[in-house]
């Protein structure tokens, strides 16, 4: 595992190496880190892009046009939501989430057919759930709603389609009465897999479905491809992690 995951990391670092000072260096950087969950590296992007984008005299964004700025915007958006995700001091967590929506909503404000920035906005959205009042929580909720959907809808990009698929099967699965939906939680993890099969996390969530659902074959099914499959590039990290999930939900299956 260990061997697998160094040559993937050495392909990313190539990848990084060989494209300096251009939207495709600052998207490999981001995947890396995010990849990782290396909280030095996010944390670094963040300075960079915010001297790219607000700072002044800078001549380095004079090299990149209209629409790539906008590229760069949506990976900063989602660099504060990722870095948010492996903080632990609440207030910092919660400045990061606002920030990420903020940013997000402005660059959706120009263009409404971003299919990345919606999603960065309703995972942001889904996640200031639990920093605001019962009111604010229900007005969040139809936020997320309505910018998955357009996350789904808009997204080229098989991983943030899968990844949209994803997040609003979560939804489903864990939102109270009357907000939760087992099937229909189902019925979009299925459709996450058809994007982001390779990825681990789709089998985890499936697995758990499955047992809330009492089928506890098809759930130890998706545990064992949670074994088998390799460590998807962009979720490296996280990937060790669903494996050591899997394998204790088996173990307590026997």
């Amino acid at each position: 595992m260990r061997r697998a995951l160094a040559i993937i990391l050495l392909v990313l670092i190539s990848s990084v190496l060989s494209s300096a000072n251009s939207v495709e260096f600052y998207e490999k950087t981001f995947q890396q880190a995010r990849s990782l969950k290396n909280e030095a590296q996010l944390s670094k992007l963040i300075k960079d892009l915010e001297n790219l984008i607000y700072g002044s005299n800078n001549p380095d964004k004079e090299e990149f046009n209209e629409k790539e700025l906008e590229k760069v915007k949506v990976i900063l958006s989602e660099t504060y939501f990722e870095y948010s995700e492996i903080l632990l001091e609440r207030q910092k967590k919660e400045e990061l989430l606002r920030k990420s929506l903020e940013l997000s909503e402005d660059i959706l404000k120009f263009n409404q057919q971003n299919g990345r920035a919606y999603y960065v906005a309703s995972m942001c959205s889904a996640r200031l759930i639990d920093f605001v009042n019962v009111f604010g929580k229900l007005n969040l909720l139809n936020k997320f709603d309505a910018y998955i959907d357009n996350a789904i809808r808009y997204s080229n990009d098989y991983i943030y389609k899968g990844l949209s698929f994803m997040a609003k099967a979560v939804r489903y699965m864990s939102a109270p009465w009357p907000f939760g939906d087992t099937k229909k939680a189902l019925e979009n993890f299925k459709e996450a897999e058809k994007y982001i099969g390779d990825y681990s996390g789709v089998h985890l969530y499936l697995a758990e479905i499955y047992l809330k659902l009492g089928d506890k074959k098809s759930a130890e099914n998706s545990l064992r491809m949670v074994l088998n499959l390799q460590p998807h590039p962009y979720f490296l990290v996280q990937h060790e992690t669903n494996v050591k999930v899997a394998q204790q939900i088996l173990q307590n299956l026997k």
